[in-house]
């Protein structure tokens, strides 16, 4: 069984990108809460944070058996669905 030892900073980020996440929806469900601009911003937050810490982890902490590469792949297939998705529901709130 190895360690994986990821820098915090890179978790942080992940973390953030979550939150943005979160940030977007909640922004989207809510109209009148926060300017409509606002989620987009945070939606363009959550891919960068998210996605860049992931392929940032993948390239510059390679390991041995793939994983980090692997997560990256399949992070970035689940954030283009939840783009997706956050899409569909801004288009059906707003109109």
């Amino acid at each position: 069984m190895t360690n994986r030892s990821v820098p915090p900073w890179l978790m942080i980020s992940r973390l953030m990108g979550t939150v943005a996440l979160v940030g977007a929806l909640a922004v989207t469900l809510k109209p009148g809460v926060a300017p409509r601009s606002l989620g987009p911003v945070l939606i363009l937050a959550f891919l960068v944070l998210r996605l860049g810490s992931e392929w940032l982890l993948a390239l510059l902490y390679p390991d041995p058996e793939g994983r980090h590469r692997r997560s990256a792949i399949l992070n970035t297939l689940i954030a283009v669905a939840v783009t997706a998705f956050w899409f569909y529901i801004r288009k059906r709130v707003v109109m």
